[in-house]
């Protein structure tokens, strides 16, 4: 029995949560595929026990030649990566006088600097999954960016395309690197690039809004989308009873996708005309600081950010937004692109506003925003999807 104290494990960790952090890391720490396989094979060989307990530390007996034969490499081979090894902080070799190794005195590969090193490892992963969300991310925003750029020039007048200005932005764009290249690009040079494509949308709507003979003009986006999506919806207040039952449990999607539209012998019904000159009202109301009114704290906050010193709050901004605040929302990836394809980049973002602000919704709260973005994909697609009816009603619950 000795007095001394080794280190151990955080709580939680056990040896084999060690390999697996290694097998996930070895290409951040410089650890190649034949020298980590050494590594993990002596790992293996020593008692689960020593990594947590602090009266014991792990160490790795067997002699150098016996292991060399069972890692199929040479003993200089093997001489070399203990050395890489031991340099890289991944563990202590010690040997008697004569270089053997044996249990007795703790001799051989000991692995307690490698047990001190965890947390330090441990918050290497954290740091290079936040940098693989920040880059997806990123490339996300260019992806919205260029569709932008290729949405309004698709839309611009010939006489608008022929300025000289805007062959200029046409310029720019062209030199944007393609996206395959973005994978590659360090992290630094992909913000700037990214900021600077934020930029240059930001040029083409100031050039768009200020040409009489532009059809591109961003303020009138919104609206546009909603008169070409939502023929069918209704703007009287439904008359009809809430089923309180449903509280606190996950929102229903007819709710949220079609909230003002009732049962049959709801008042709505009785009004279709008046509805639909008040859906006209609003729906020519919805310039891009309407949304914002719309929006929830949080989603606020995203727009401001997107916006940062523009003077004017532009269409590009909210969907920016929306695509930064979908990971906070637990939206998967896979389901916002489905929604861009098949609702475009602000048919999509305004069901991500819908969706967020209807978390706190008094009787109906979303509980599932991915799935909620899912099933709004699946009835634009049908043709069900009436988001003037749900923009209306939260209009009128934010008091607008």
């Amino acid at each position: 029995m000795t007095d001394r104290v080794f280190p151990t494990l955080p709580q939680g960790h056990q040896r084999f949560s060690v390999e697996q952090l290694l097998i996930e890391l070895a290409p951040a720490i410089g650890l190649r595929s034949s020298r980590l396989h050494a590594l993990l094979y002596m790992m293996k060989q020593t008692a689960p026990g020593d990594w947590t307990s602090p009266d014991r530390e792990p160490v790795f007996f067997a002699p150098q030649d016996q292991t060399a034969e069972a890692l199929n490499k040479t003993r200089r081979a093997l001489y070399d990566d203990e050395t890489a090894l031991e340099v890289a902080g991944l563990i202590e070799k010690r040997v008697k006088g004569n270089g053997s190794r044996s249990p007795f005195g703790g001799c051989g590969i000991v692995f307690s600097r490698l047990i001190a090193l965890v947390p330090d490892l441990l918050n290497l992963k954290e740091q290079m999954a936040a940098e693989r969300l920040r880059r997806k991310e990123l490339r996300n925003r260019r992806s919205t960016y260029v569709r932008h750029v290729k949405r309004h020039l698709r839309d611009a007048t010939d006489d608008t395309l022929a300025h000289p200005r805007l062959l200029t932005i046409i310029e720019a764009f062209d030199a944007w690197p393609v996206a395959a290249r973005l994978a590659n690009m360090p992290i630094e040079a992909l913000e700037s690039h990214v900021s600077e494509a934020q930029a240059l949308c930001t040029t083409l709507d100031d050039f768009l809004e200020t040409r009489p003979d532009s059809t591109a003009k961003s303020a009138e986006n919104f609206p546009c989308y909603i008169q070409e999506n939502n023929q069918d919806s209704s703007s009287v207040i439904c008359n009809a009873g809430v089923d309180e039952r449903s509280a606190g449990k996950p929102a229903h999607m007819e709710f949220i996708c079609s909230e003002p539209i009732g049962p049959e012998d709801c008042l709505e019904k009785e009004y279709e005309a008046e509805s639909a000159a008040r859906n006209t009202q609003f729906i020519n109301q919805l310039t891009p600081e309407r949304i914002f009114q719309l929006a929830s704290d949080d989603m606020q906050s995203y727009i401001r950010a997107c916006q940062e010193d523009t003077p004017t709050l532009r269409e590009i901004h909210i969907i920016d937004a929306a695509t930064r605040i979908i990971h906070p929302l637990g939206i998967n990836h896979d389901a916002w692109i489905k929604a861009v394809s098949l609702m475009g980049d602000v048919g999509a973002s305004l069901c991500v506003l819908l969706i967020d602000a209807n978390r706190n919704h008094p009787t109906t709260p979303i509980r599932n925003p991915g799935g909620a973005l899912r099933a709004m994909t699946a009835r634009h697609k049908s043709g069900t999807l009436n988001l003037v009816g749900s923009l209306i009603g939260l209009s009128r619950r934010r008091g607008l």
